[in-house]
């Protein structure tokens, strides 16, 4: 039996455990009888829930393991990738560097072509700082600007002071805890 099934199960005994009780046509030994009846199925679905409920737990402990051991390799990777990398523009530069020292621009072998190449007109911005205080006062258009973003903890701490924002409420959510 599926865990949603079983709890579909409880809430049908506990609304049948309401029918019983409001059944005035059962003499007392019937509804003694009922309500032992009820009390032994409702043992057995709480530990046939409770099986289902440690099986799920056990497989989603599981998961978050291979998670975290997928992070882990994940990390790894991501370290000896930006490595390889920073070693192979090191590697571009120093070549880029030789060429134009004997003012050679075109290299072909076999297994690779060389080539050294004047790039497009572009804006080289020496101080960043200096020249964002410069446009925000001259020219704010060569600035782009990022989406605000909301500070949920700053909202939080002025409704929780008695402050009202409309849309806003405090709620609280719902978690589950395996261990």
């Amino acid at each position: 039996m599926k865990l949603y099934e079983i709890a579909n199960d409880f809430q049908l005994l506990f609304d049948s455990l309401e029918d019983m009780t409001e059944n005035t046509e059962l003499t007392d030994e019937q509804r003694a009888d009922a309500e032992q009846a009820w009390f032994d199925t409702l043992e057995g679905i709480e530990i046939d829930l409770a099986d289902k409920a440690e099986n799920v737990a056990v497989y989603i402990k599981t998961l978050k393991a291979e998670a975290d051991m997928l992070k882990t390799e994940e990390d790894v990777l991501k370290k000896r990738r930006e490595q390889k990398s920073k070693r192979a523009e090191s590697l571009k530069a120093y070549l880029m560097n030789c060429m134009q020292r004997v003012n050679l621009t075109k290299i072909e072998r076999p297994m690779a072509k060389i080539t050294l190449r004047n790039n497009a007109e572009s804006a080289m911005i020496a101080d960043e700082k200096a020249f964002i205080e410069w446009a925000e006062n001259n020219h704010d258009e060569l600035l782009r600007y990022k989406a605000p973003e909301i500070a949920k903890t700053e909202v939080k701490k002025f409704l929780q002071a008695g402050g009202s924002i409309p849309n806003v409420t405090l709620g609280r959510t719902k978690s589950l805890i395996i261990k």
